[in-house]
């Protein structure tokens, strides 16, 4: 099912009827995307768009033609209304970091790739909250300590965008509640954008200025779900009637897909 959305020129990112196909050594033909369409309009406040979908839905395949990494079968990317490619950086479900490097070294090496600098390396630190650590090295600390380091070596491209595939989703319970708190104050405060990929209800109501929900593959979009930004308060409380009816119109909407099976919806 198509969600029908009209859209605009003046658009931070715009997908036209994006497919991907592959090709096994077989011969055969595997659908992967289909006919995605959606837009991420301008804004002079940052937003937050998450991809809820089932695994093995192609929805890290959807982030990967986003960064460019991948091309597309079928269909076009524009950024700000153009088809001129742009730096979009990719933190993957496991958040690489260079072992040998230190935190501060990490977060160097992203900003010698930078040609408009934001910031600078004490300034991202901080944004990401690793102050007092920029001499530690991260190959023996946790998914969440990594995921910062990821997360300031994309923020050091000064991009207009970053995408998040489900790299939140193996983390630990306190330290996902402190990543949720960081992306909403780096999209908030500092006005960045982000698309989140992931299987979690919890994680794309707290988080989500949008919620695109997708199919299982190939990986069609079912239904764009705004949400008001009045009602994020409500919405981080999981006992509140607004989480509630929010939660069970998703719950609605992939069980008339049959796609519920591999969606999480713990809290």
């Amino acid at each position: 099912m198509f969600s029908g959305v009209e859209l605009s020129q003046n658009s931070l990112l715009k997908l036209e009827s994006i497919n991907k196909t592959y090709s096994s050594e077989t011969g055969m033909n595997f659908n992967v995307l289909e006919d995605i369409s959606f837009e991420i309009p301008s804004s002079e406040t940052g937003t937050i768009t998450t991809i809820l979908a089932p695994f093995g839905s192609g929805k890290s395949t959807l982030l990967k033609i986003i960064s460019g990494l991948t091309e597309p079968t079928g269909g076009k990317v524009y950024f700000d209304g153009s088809e001129k490619k742009k730096i979009v950086p990719l933190i993957p479900e496991k958040p690489a970091s260079f072992p040998w490097f230190s935190v501060k070294q990490n977060i160097e090496f992203g900003l010698k790739l930078s040609k408009n600098k934001k910031y600078d390396l004490i300034q991202l630190i901080e944004l990401v909250g690793l102050s007092g650590y920029k001499d530690h090295f991260p190959h023996n600390k946790s998914l969440g300590f990594r995921f910062r380091i990821s997360l300031a070596r994309a923020l050091a491209l000064n991009p207009s965008l970053i995408l998040i595939d489900d790299s939140v989703k193996l983390i630990n319970k306190e330290s996902k509640e402190e990543i949720y708190n960081l992306l909403n104050e780096l999209s908030s405060h500092q006005k960045q954008n982000f698309i989140l990929a992931t299987t979690n209800l919890l994680e794309a109501i707290r988080l989500s200025d949008k919620i695109i929900l997708m199919s299982k593959k190939p990986g069609r979009i079912i239904k764009e779900i705004g949400i008001d930004k009045r009602d994020k308060t409500q919405l981080n409380d999981h006992k509140s009637e607004k989480f509630t009816m929010l939660k069970n119109e998703i719950k609605k909407t992939f069980e008339a897909v049959e796609s519920l099976t591999t969606i999480n919806y713990s809290l």
